[in-house]
C-alpha cells in the first residue's frame, strides 16, 4: 500500500519523535550516571563508526529508492544488486574502521567500543537497505515501527547496564542487540509485503550500472559524513575528553531534531524523482511546500531553544554541563540552514544532480574544515560550533541558488512564507526568555508555545486552508 507524502511524513516523523524522546531521556541519564569524561569517550566510539557508515552504505540506499520509484517492475533485480553491494562495503567498512582506530592509537577502552559500535554499524547498514525498500514503495510504516522499537530495546538494555554499573561497553551493546533485531524484523516485512528474494546479484554489467549511479551518493555521504563528525574528529586529537563530553550535549540535542527534515525529504525525495520524468512544474511547488512546513517548524524552535539553554542544560544535566550552553546557542542557529539545506539536496539527487551536490558538500566540509582548525585552538567547543554555522549557511544558500535552477522557485513566495514565521518565533524566544526569572522552566516553554501559535495565526504563517491540507492528507489514503 503506497501512502501520501504527508501520511508517511506523519509516519516517521511520529516514530521519530518517539525515538529521539526515548534517546534523549536514554542519553540524558547516560550524561549524568557515568561523568563527563566518560560521556566523552562514548560518545566519540560512537561518532568514529558513524563516520564509516556511509562506506558501508556507498549510496545503494539512495540508488534503490530512486530507480524502485522509477521502474518498480524490475525491483527485484535492483534489490539483488544493492544488497549485494550492502554485505561487501559493509565488510570493507568494518576493516577500515580497525585499521583507522589502531592507526590513530586511541586508548585501549576506546578501541573497544569502537570494535563493538563497529559491528553495530554494519547491522544498521543492512536494515537501511530495506527501510529504503520501504521508501521506494512509498510505505514509511513499518520503518516506523522499527526504529520505536529499536529505541526501546536500546533504552531497557542500557538501563539494567547502568542500574547494574556495568562496564562501559555494555551501553553499545545496547545498540547492537537491538540492531540486529531491526535487520530481522525490516527483511521479514520487504520480502512478505513486496516479494523480494534475498539473494546475490552476479551479473558483471548490473553491478557496474548501479556502482556508476552509486559512487556520486556515496561520494556525498562520505563527504556528508566527514562534514557532520570532522569536529568531533578534530578535538579528539585538539582537545580532552572532558571538554568533548561538554561538546556532546549541544551536539546531541541539536541532532535529535534532525528527524523532521529528514523525515520530510524521506517523504519528498521519490516524489521529487517521478515528479520529474512526468511533471517538473510541480517540482517547484512541492519544493516550496516543504519550505514553508520547515519554517513554521524551524524557526520556532530555534529561537525557544536559544531562550531557555542556559537553564535546560544546567537543571537536566547538571552545572558540570555549564560550558555547553553557548555552543548550543549557536547550533541552533546554524539548525535552521540545516533544516532547509536538506530539502534542497534531495531535490538534487532526486532529479539527477548528485553530482553537482557532492560538490557542495565538498565544499562546505573544506570551509569547515579550515574553520575548525583555525577556531578550536582558540575557542575550543564553541569555535567548533561557530565553524559548523559557517558551513550550513553555505550549504543553505549554494545549494538553494542551484536548485533553483531546476525548478524555478518562487523566492518572493518563499520570502513571505518565512517573515510569517519568524517574526512570531523571535517574539515567543524573547518573551520566553523574560519569564524565566518569574517562571519554571516547564511553564515558560507551553507559554512559548501559545504565544507563537498566536502570532502564527495572526500574521498568517498558519490558517485553515493549510491546516486542512495538511490534515486532509494525513488522514486519507
Amino acid at each position: 500500500m503506497e501512502y501520501s507524502v504527508a501520511k508517511n511524513t506523519s509516519f516517521l516523523t511520529a516514530a521519530s519523535i518517539g525515538q529521539k524522546i526515548i534517546s534523549f531521556v536514554y542519553f540524558t541519564v547516560i550524561a549524568r550516571l557515568i561523568g563527563v569524561e566518560n560521556t566523552g569517550a562514548y560518545f566519540f566510539a560512537l561518532t568514529f563508526t558513524n563516520i564509516f557508515a556511509v562506506v558501508a552504505d556507498f549510496g545503494f540506499a539512495a540508488v534503490l529508492t530512486r530507480e524502485m520509484s522509477k521502474s518498480p517492475e524490475k525491483s527485484n533485480d535492483i534489490f539483488a544488486t544493492a544488497f549485494s553491494g550492502k554485505l561487501l562495503f559493509g565488510g570493507a567498512a568494518y576493516l577500515l574502521v580497525v585499521i583507522g582506530v589502531n592507526l590513530l592509537q586511541y586508548p585501549a577502552l576506546i578501541r573497544d567500543l569502537i570494535y563493538l559500535a563497529g559491528l553495530t554499524m554494519w547491522t544498521d547498514n543492512l536494515h537501511s537497505l530495506f527501510y529504503a525498500v520501504f521508501r521506494a514503495k512509498r510505505n514509511l510504516k513499518y520503518e516506523s515501527f522499527g526504529i520505536v522499537g529499536s529505541q526501546l530495546i536500546t533504552l531497557i538494555i542500557g538501563s539494567v547496564a547502568l542500574y547494574l554499573r556495568l562496564p562501559l561497553i555494555w551501553l553499545i551493546i545496547a545498540y547492537a542487540v537491538p540492531s540486529f533485531l531491526n535487520v530481522c524484523y525490516s527483511g521479514f516485512f520487504a520480502v512478505r509485503l513486496f516479494g523480494l528474494k534475498l539473494k546475490l546479484a552476479l551479473s558483471r554489467i548490473a553491478w557496474r550500472e548501479f556502482i556508476a549511479m552509486a559512487w556520486p551518493f556515496a561520494l556525498a555521504g562520505i563527504i556528508g559524513r566527514l562534514y557532520s563528525y570532522s569536529d568531533s574528529m578534530l578535538m579528539s586529537k585538539m582537545l580532552t575528553a572532558r571538554e568533548l563530553g561538554w561538546w556532546s550535549v549541544p551536539y546531541k540535542i541539536t541532532f535529535a531534531f534532525q528527524f523532521i527534515p529528514l523525515a520530510l525529504s524521506a517523504s519528498v525525495y521519490p516524489v521529487f524523482s517521478s515528479l520529474f520524468a512526468v511533471n517538473r512544474e510541480e517540482i517547484a511547488r512541492l519544493f516550496e511546500k516543504s519550505w514553508r512546513y520547515l519554517f513554521i517548524i524551524v524557526f520556532p524552535l530555534s529561537a525557544g531553544i536559544f531562550a531557555i539553554a542556559e537553564p535546560f542544560i544546567t537543571k537536566v544535566y547538571g552545572q558540570n554541563y555549564f560550558p555547553s550552553v553557548l555552543p548550543l546557542r549557536i547550533l541552533v542557529i546554524s539548525l535552521v540552514f540545516g533544516y532547509l539545506a536538506l530539502i534542497s539536496g534531495a531535490l538534487l539527487n532526486a532529479i539527477g544532480q548528485q553530482k553537482k551536490q557532492t560538490i557542495l558538500m565538498a565544499c562546505a566540509l573544506l570551509i569547515s574544515i579550515v574553520a575548525n582548525v583555525i577556531l578550536i585552538p582558540k575557542l575550543g567547543i564553541i569555535g567548533a560550533a561557530i565553524s559548523a554555522l559557517i558551513g550550513n549557511f553555505f550549504l543553505w544558500l549554494s545549494g538553494f541558488t542551484l536548485a533553483n535552477r531546476y525548478a524555478q522557485l518562487n523566492k518572493m513566495a518563499l520570502f513571505s512564507y518565512s517573515l510569517r514565521a519568524i517574526v512570531p518565533a523571535v517574539i515567543m524566544g524573547g518573551a520566553v526568555y523574560l519569564s524565566l526569572p518569574y517562571l519554571s522552566l516547564f511553564l515558560a516553554i507551553p507559554l512559548g508555545g501559545m504565544v507563537y501559535f498566536g502570532l502564527l495565526l495572526l500574521s498568517g504563517g498558519l490558517n485553515r486552508e493549510l491546516l486542512a491540507e495538511v490534515k486532509i492528507k494525513i488522514f486519507s489514503r
